[in-house]
This record gives structure tokens, sequence and C-alpha cells, in this order.
């Protein structure tokens, strides 16, 4: 239509000189995704009460938006991914945008539960995650293979720092992987390791008024960025993602702490099913 009115006119992707002005947020925006990250929390936890056996995925996200809103947010940065069962499978992620039934899907005793969400404070966005296991306990399996997600994750978060790149994280990510997989007992632990070497890394991303931004070639204090990798096995998946500033000293996470570890993760679910009076 551009060429039709104007037919010399040149035209070609911002997104690169975008994501280049807009990589280094001011105090004013951290504040403001600080914020985002707080708003965000408050529906993290509401999703987990949610969540159990023969709940439906769209009741799991309608608490988070409930919650986020009560919590002072203006939307959701993203509308909340709530995946049980094989829905975790990242092929299976945008289905819900296709079938408008996808999100009635009942979950299961014995699956886990990927939550990736994100809500809004003042166009800024809230972007973090975890798994969840929709009984309250991880099986042996599934519990070997959130230790070693959790290991591979906080050695590429170490990798986070001014100077460094997404691949220094992914090959610290992968380098322990291929340390710890001879040590690993479970078929699930064994199969999600087997299939992230074959992998050349995750996603991590900028993050800011938009929800994807570029990741920069070279981190620089300032950035924001999401680093969210997943461990697949058979038809589950397993997640994990935060929200992190570049700073001198290397690096902060911006949204409010939440377990890693399996045993982390089921004792947070007990407290929060039953908060103290």
């Amino acid at each position: 239509m551009l060429r039709q009115h104007w037919a010399d006119l040149e035209v070609n992707n911002a997104f690169g000189i975008l994501d280049e002005v807009r990589s280094v947020k001011t105090p004013a925006e951290i504040a403001r995704m600080g914020q985002a990250a707080a708003v965000t929390a408050e529906g993290f936890w509401a999703e987990v009460r949610a969540i159990g056996p023969g709940k439906m995925q769209r009741q799991v996200g309608g608490a988070l938006l409930d919650a986020c809103l009560a919590a002072g947010s203006d939307g959701p940065s993203l509308w909340p991914w709530v995946r049980s069962g094989p829905y975790t499978l990242k092929n299976t992620l945008f289905e819900p945008f296709e079938d408008y039934h996808n999100l009635d899907r009942k979950m299961q005793a014995g699956e886990v539960v990927r939550l990736d969400l994100g809500c809004d404070f003042q166009m800024y966005k809230g972007d973090f995650g975890r798994t969840i296991p929709v009984s309250g306990q991880f099986d042996e399996g599934q519990r070997e293979t959130m230790e070693l997600l959790k290991g591979a994750y906080l050695a590429g978060v170490d990798a986070l720092r001014p100077g460094g790149s997404s691949q220094d994280v992914f090959k610290a990510a992968l380098a322990y992987i291929s340390q710890h997989q001879g040590e690993l007992k479970t078929a699930t632990a064994k199969d999600a390791a087997a299939d992230a070497l074959k992998r050349k890394g995750y996603a991590l991303h900028g993050l800011g008024i938009d929800m994807a931004e570029g990741a920069p070639k070279t981190f620089q204090v300032g950035n924001v960025l999401c680093y969210e990798p997943q461990l697949t096995a058979g038809n589950q998946a397993f997640f994990v993602a935060d929200t992190f500033l570049i700073t001198v000293a290397g690096h902060e996470v911006v949204n409010p702490a939440l377990p890693y570890s399996p045993k982390d993760i089921e004792s947070a679910m007990s407290q929060h099913a039953h908060p103290a009076k």
C-alpha cells in the first residue's frame, strides 16, 4: 500500500534499531518493571492455589487475571500460558490461538503444569514462570528432572553479566547438563538430558514495554532480560523463567523470589494452599 503511493519508497525492518535504543533501561523504567514483577507475583501464587486435578487450564488463567488486576495491574502482558501434561510441550503452546476449546483441558493427577505469565504495570511487562505438579508432589522422575533443570538454569544465570552473551548463558547451562548426565538415575531425567544436548540454546529475550524485545549481542548494565529454558522428556516439559537486570556486579533478579527446587516448590504449594491465619 505504501509503495502504491510512493513508488520509490524504501521499507526496512526497524526492530534492530528499536532494540538497540531501548535495550538499556532508565531508573524509572526499572522501577516500573519491578512493580510489574510484583503484581505478576500476586497472579502467580493465585494460579498455584487454583491448580488441582480436574481444574481446567482456563480456570487457572482466570485466577491470575483476577489477582493481577486486584494488585494494581493494567492487564496481562501476555495471555497466561497454563499448560498441563502433553500441552507443556513447546509445539503445543500456541494451539489455544487456533482452538477455542484448548484451554478447557482438565488437569490430571501426576501431571506437571507450565506456568508462564506476566502482568503489566504502566505499560511495562512482567514475565516469569515455573513448573508446578498438579497433585502437589512430583514423582521420582519429575523430581530428578527438576533438579537437573535447576542446576543447569542457575549455571546459565551465572553468565548474566556485563560483557556476556546469550551464547555464554546457553553454553554454561548445557555444560552443566553434560557434566551431570552420567549421574542421572530415572528414565525421565535421562531423556531430558539427552534431548537438551541436541539443542543449541533456549529462549532469552529483552523485556520492557514490549513482551519480546531482542537480546543484545553483548550484555551491558541496564539490560533487562528474561531467561526461560525448558527440558523435555516424553510427553511432558519442565520450565523455569525469571527476569534479570544486568548490573555492574553481574545481575539482579527483578521478580520476587520464587522457589527453584522441587522440594521448595512442593513446600510453597502446601503453604499457599493453607496460609497461616
